[in-house]
């Protein structure tokens, strides 16, 4: 779904408006058989052996299978339109080099051409553009009927060359300018979108960081004496306070990862001794379900961004406090030696989530049941935010869960 540090969330849709109902790669390959069909009449053909033919026939098969080869070509590849511009400048150099070794052709035949490729490529207006297709080769055969020079029926195969040249480069350059068009309207989106999502955080970080130093302040016993219980209830309200802080930090993550501007700290983490440090921040956070954890010494060391990382285990542990009534909740970590990897399994004895929901409840605010939200409480962010951070991270994360047998989340990162 996501790329390290470049992630799409809202791919290019490729179909049918620029495509002939079809999909672009179809489309692309499609467009191009009718040029390839007419460089091979035209090299196939010349009026005089100019190179000798070994070399034509060879020119010709190297055409017809560069048009082949575009159908095993990932369909990824035509969304971009940078793709398109090495292949539009072969096959124009293909196309006058087979005019020119052709030789039937004269000077205002060449003209046309020229003509026809540059108001395809510089009129804006589609229907224009339609227009120049059809108005090409009627215009060059008015021409052609009204030359006093003798008539040779082989020349009404110029017509449908520059009806296929203008329909050829109208369609490219339709494509190149709704691809610009898109990506500026996504990049409004994305600022937009960016201007919202800062002035709400600031709008939460402000009480959050109040609720939390107030919180520390009274446990500090800045006005007076605190009883132990009191202590550990405010130490619950600022440790909570920091969690919702981290999550509003990882909304606005998220936000950058869709942009392609998150900045990853990675770091050097001595596993066994960084999950200890986080056994020691959700220990408050533990409920009646009791919380085991296998943290053998001398695991493998990670890079990883420790923030992040805290954020998706966290989310985990979370997660199956909050879908578990009885039972037990257990956090175990190993080294899987012939992968160079380790994995952190977090496994409960909660309500478990149906197999046709395993996909989906990583998506954002989707949770594997409705009825979970009015009964748990949650959006569905927590294990967005957790695939999202462990793809950006260069990890996996796998789900094993059946309903009322528990789940079991394993995740999977890259050992030094």
């Amino acid at each position: 779904m996501v790329s390290a540090h470049n992630i799409d969330l809202v791919p290019f849709n490729s179909t049918a408006a620029l495509g002939f109902g079809l999909s672009l790669k179809p489309s692309v390959i499609l467009i191009r058989w009718p040029v390839v069909i007419l460089c091979t009449y035209l090299l196939l053909y010349p009026s005089a052996e100019i190179v000798p033919a070994w070399i034509s026939y060879s020119a010709v098969m190297f055409y017809i299978l560069s048009n082949v080869a575009l159908y095993f070509l990932p369909g990824d590849r035509f969304a971009t339109w940078s793709f398109y511009y090495p292949l539009v400048v072969a096959d124009t150099f293909i196309l006058t080099l087979s005019l020119v070794m052709n030789g039937y052709s004269q000077m205002e035949f060449y003209l046309s051409f020229f003509v026809v490729i540059l108001g395809s490529c510089i009129i804006e207006d589609a229907k224009m553009r339609v227009a120049v297709t059809f108005a090409a080769p009627l215009c060059y055969s008015v021409s052609l009927f009204t030359s006093p020079e003798s008539f040779d029926p082989g020349l009404f195969l110029r017509l449908p060359f520059l009806f296929v040249v203008s329909l050829f480069y109208g369609y490219f350059t339709q494509f190149i300018r709704s691809e610009r068009t898109r990506r500026q309207e996504e990049e409004l989106r994305n600022r937009g979108r960016k201007e919202v999502l800062n002035i709400m955080s600031h709008e939460f970080r402000t009480p959050l960081n109040v609720i939390s130093g107030y919180a520390q302040a009274i446990k500090d016993k800045t006005w007076g004496e605190v009883t132990p219980g009191q202590a550990d209830a405010l130490n619950k309200i600022r440790l909570q306070s920091e969690h919702l802080m981290d999550i509003v930090n990882a909304v606005l993550d998220i936000t950058r990862i869709e942009t392609g501007e998150l900045a990853l700290e990675r770091e050097e983490l001595a596993l066994s001794e960084y999950l200890k440090e986080v056994r020691e921040k959700v220990a408050p956070l533990q409920n009646s379900v009791p919380l085991y954890w296998e943290i053998p010494d001398g695991l493998p060391k990670v890079i990883a961004d420790r923030m992040k990382l805290t954020i998706v285990l966290q989310n985990l542990i979370n997660n199956a406090l909050k879908f578990t009534e009885k039972g037990k909740v257990s956090i175990t970590a190993r080294a899987v030696a012939p992968q160079r990897r380790v994995e952190i399994e977090v496994k409960d004895t909660g309500i478990g989530i149906p197999k046709q929901a395993h996909d989906l409840i990583f998506e954002k605010f989707h949770q594997a049941d409705s009825t979970s939200t009015r009964n748990y409480g949650g959006i569905g962010l927590g294990l967005y935010i957790v695939k999202v951070f462990t793809d950006v991270l260069g990890g996996t994360i796998n789900l094993e869960s059946e309903p009322d047998k528990g789940s079991t989340f394993t995740l999977s990162l890259p050992a030094v």
